[in-house]
């Protein structure tokens, strides 16, 4: 009989802001003196977002009878 919820960690979103910059897409870097660099975040490419790692992506889940 199976179904499908809603993701309860991305609310249905398929993404989530990501773990790794906290969704700012990067970080700034203390250079020489009052310099300061951007860098990417490897993980998320910049963007802020990472694909949900409960759905992986899909938005919902099936639901499991007991």
């Amino acid at each position: 009989m199976g179904g499908s919820v809603e993701c309860p960690a991305c609310k249905g979103l398929k993404r989530i802001g990501c773990p790794e910059c906290g969704g700012s897409g990067g970080s700034r870097k203390a250079g020489g003196g009052e310099r300061q660099t951007w860098s990417l975040c490897s993980r998320c490419d910049g963007k802020g977002l990472c694909t949900c790692p409960t759905c992986l992506g899909q938005g919902v889940m099936a639901v499991v009878p007991f």
